[in-house]
């Protein structure tokens, strides 16, 4: 979240919460310092593009049943059942790229994140 961090009040700076602990701010900064050095702020590039990869698959495959079974009671069922999923995957999906947090870089983001609403949802 770099990015949007726009600055902090020095120590000796008057702020909001005028009677903050300093030993909680040094403990938050310890647990983001050990945060960080676990990797927990990274995103995982692999995981993002196979959700990506099965919402369209889940998109093919209920165009595929439609086609292939006709719109009868059962294959539209099945259909809605996967479409339901798929839409809900990729509403998900798209709450992550809109936030800012797969990329470094927001454009990436905003580029995939607008793919998702604009094609898949």
């Amino acid at each position: 979240m770099k990015p949007l961090l726009i600055g902090e009040l020095a120590p000796e700076e008057p702020s909001q919460d005028h009677g903050k602990n300093s030993q909680i701010t040094e403990d938050f900064r310890a647990l983001k310092k050990a945060a960080e050095d676990m990797n927990l702020f990274k995103s995982n590039h692999l995981f993002f593009l196979v959700l990506l990869a099965h919402i369209i698959v889940m998109e093919i495959i209920a165009w595929f049943i439609i086609f292939y079974f006709g719109n009868g009671w059962i294959p539209t069922i099945i259909t809605a059942f996967v479409l339901a999923t798929s839409q809900a995957q990729a509403g998900w999906l798209q709450h992550d790229y809109g936030h800012l947090s797969v990329y470094k870089k927001s454009s990436w983001n905003h580029i995939v994140h607008k793919f998702i609403i604009g094609h898949l949802k």
